[in-house]
């Protein structure tokens, strides 16, 4: 995968108009996981009934996103402690409140933590993006095929 654009590896199931924002930073930024934050991602999403993990190439530590059954990405891990979520607009307000930034490097709709922040504690922490990966997931899925299943 060496001197590949991950948008150009991306599976093309993903190429919705919901995911325009989103495709487009993969496109500008071309983000990599630390495995960190990428394993931590899976593991939120462990918890999020039909939620589903994707990654260009997990073994490269491409990044790593969780999306619906119906294909909306709604969760991105990417460089060393990028986590953000897609929030309705009644939550986002909560969700700066609650720690999170507005990443409008990735589109209006998302609001970023940093997981490892030394302010908080690593249960309020745990509490805090369990809670913004719920909501992310709030709208109702649709089967999606070829994905890595979260179990």
């Amino acid at each position: 995968m060496a001197g590949k654009w991950l948008i150009d590896v991306t599976d093309e199931r993903f190429d919705i108009p919901p995911n325009a924002d989103v495709l487009d930073f993969i496109r500008r930024v071309n983000p990599f996981a630390h495995s960190d934050v990428g394993s931590l991602l899976i593991d939120l999403g462990k918890r999020v009934e039909g939620a589903h993990a994707y990654s260009p190439s997990y073994a490269q530590c491409a990044y790593v996103v969780l999306h619906t059954e119906a294909l909306k990405i709604v969760a991105i891990a990417f460089g060393q402690s990028g986590l953000a979520f897609r929030l309705p607009p009644v939550s986002r307000a909560a969700a700066l409140e609650d720690g999170g930034g507005a990443a409008t490097e990735i589109g209006s709709d998302w609001v970023l933590f940093n997981p490892w922040d030394p302010g908080v504690t690593r249960e309020r922490m745990d509490t805090r993006l369990r809670r913004w990966c719920r909501e992310a997931f709030a709208a109702p899925p649709r089967t999606a095929q070829g994905d890595r299943e979260i179990d």
